[in-house]
């Protein structure tokens, strides 16, 4: 039997892995508790996986791998995959599972930040 922080860690490894390119960098993941702190978390997802917003690709790539841990964790229904899809989800479910889900992701992002890479120098 595995502990909380064995699953968070094995799910950000699987979205960060070792020797590879990453999807995004720590810069991208760092602000994102920020938001959810001070919107919630359905207006930080709305906010970072907006259509159009090229500079917020990356925090959506972010939000995209919150949604799959939350599937996992069984939070999220199973056909969740992204970050849009994770909004929909959730803007159906009781206030305890909303606050679930926001525990969770900023508990996953905590250790996704760790995991993810420094943003490179130009």
């Amino acid at each position: 039997m595995r502990n909380l922080d064995q699953v968070r860690a094995a799910a950000a490894s699987q979205l960060l892995p070792e020797g590879k390119k990453h999807p995004f960098d720590r810069g991208d993941v760092a602000s994102i508790p920020a938001l959810i702190l001070s919107n919630g978390l359905l207006p930080a997802a709305a906010f970072c996986c907006e259509e159009g917003k090229e500079a917020r690709v990356r925090m959506r790539a972010a939000f995209n791998g919150i949604a799959e841990f939350l599937k996992q964790r069984e939070i999220a229904g199973a056909s969740v995959t992204t970050g849009h899809q994770l909004i929909t989800d959730l803007a159906t479910k009781d206030s305890n599972s909303l606050e679930r889900a926001t525990t969770e992701a900023l508990a996953y992002l905590a250790v996704l930040k760790r995991f993810a890479l420094p943003k490179a120098k130009p």
